[in-house]
């Protein structure tokens, strides 16, 4: 093995999850040491299998490196990896589901890390399949349910509510073909992409927030729809999503204060998963509550009556 001086090179970390099927490595792989240093681990082309990936797993590590000039080529990978299972009918559906999770947070996370189009168009090209999948299998959706992990760093809380969203518009537009599913999804898991441009210090701060700290937060439904505005992948759907997601009926939600007659239903089901995915998160000012807590405090304090036969749906989500 050979030490690569981290200073030398940028290095772009990867999911270890994401190097599976037994498929050929796209690039060279490392691992990053406790000294900061990057050790080379695997050639580009050898066969990344179960052994392969029991001796990470035995390092006590879950993410390997690729350089970054290489991204191109393992985003590339990472896509065709996840169209191929998708649509292979020998995977499981566990399996699946297990793919196209671990490849949205890994693209997801970079996006929001740094939303430049590039990565915004590699996300959107991750997110076909993963709503594929959704749409058309009840089982590896349920998988998918039971995958979100609750956290409060953006690109989880985005993760999960993008499956949310999607696996509540199929119950809802289920054989409606008015209902472009694809473009849906783009605008489900991009809500919070604003969310980016907030200060951590405001993200994670443990109290009630003043007005000033406030209005930063609300800004980042304009600064999102701003980003995928610019990078050329906005849709009429993603659009009423990004700027709706936190109006509310009685006029006093934001950035516009519209009134229930105005919110539409692609907005209504994100702001419910996103509300349910909050509540259910640990975040810094609150405690997480348990699904019945939440679906229940819900029920009591957040739906209204436009929103009931979302919300009806929205519950069978944990019964599939």
């Amino acid at each position: 093995m050979k030490d690569t001086e981290a200073a030398s090179e940028l290095f772009q970390p990867v999911a270890l999850a994401t190097l599976q099927f037994e498929r050929a490595t796209p690039c060279d792989l490392y691992r990053r040491m406790h000294s900061g240093r990057y050790v080379f681990f695997a050639k580009k082309g050898i066969l990344f299998d179960q052994a392969a990936r029991q001796r990470v797993i035995d390092s006590g590590a879950d993410t390997l490196f690729i350089l970054e000039g290489e991204r191109d080529l393992y985003h590339a990978y990472l896509k065709e990896t996840l169209i191929s299972v998708v649509a292979d009918p020998t995977v499981t559906t566990e399996k699946k589901a297990e793919a196209v999770h671990v490849a949205c947070l890994q693209t997801l996370h970079r996006a929001y890390e740094e939303p430049r189009a590039v990565f915004i168009s590699q996300a959107c090209e991750i997110l076909e399949p993963t709503v594929q999948l959704i749409v058309t299998d009840h089982e590896a959706t349920r998988h998918l349910i039971r995958l979100t992990s609750y956290d409060h760093s953006t690109y989880i809380h985005s993760t999960n509510v993008g499956i949310f969203s999607i696996a509540l518009a199929k119950i809802l537009f289920s054989g409606n073909r008015d209902h472009d599913m694809q473009a849906l999804g783009a605008g489900f898991f991009l809500h919070d992409l604003g969310k980016c441009r907030i200060p951590i210090e405001i993200l994670n701060k443990p109290g009630l927030l003043d007005d000033w700290e406030m209005e930063i937060v609300r800004r980042h439904v304009l600064d999102g729809y701003q980003m995928v505005e610019d990078s050329g992948l906005m849709t009429d759907e993603a659009r009423t999503i990004i700027l709706q997601h936190h109006e509310r009926d009685d006029g006093r939600g934001y950035p516009y204060g519209h009134l229930a007659k105005e919110i539409h239903p692609y907005a209504r089901i994100c702001r419910l998963a996103d509300v349910y995915e909050a509540l259910t998160s640990d975040r810094p000012y609150h405690v997480c509550r348990s699904s019945v807590e939440a679906l229940k405090f819900m029920k009591e304090h957040v739906v209204s009556g436009p929103d009931e036969r979302l919300f009806a749906g929205f519950v069978k989500l944990f019964t599939l």
